[in-house]
């Protein structure tokens, strides 16, 4: 029986994911204003920052 190992896994789990939604959701009510901020940012769909175009960012 030919068995391949498999690789080394690159995404987060969806436990994982879930785990991390929960931990930033909990420290932004706690009033972490990171947390807060990164709660937005990701709920809007926009990154903290941009790169400069010489660093190979494409918009």
């Amino acid at each position: 029986m030919n068995t391949k190992t498999r690789g080394h896994q690159v995404r987060p789990t969806k436990a994982e994911v879930t785990t991390a939604w929960e931990r930033i959701r909990s420290a932004a009510d706690t009033g972490d204003l990171q947390a807060a901020a990164l709660l937005v940012a990701l709920t809007e769909n926009k990154p903290f920052l941009q790169l400069p175009e010489a660093l190979g960012a494409s918009r």
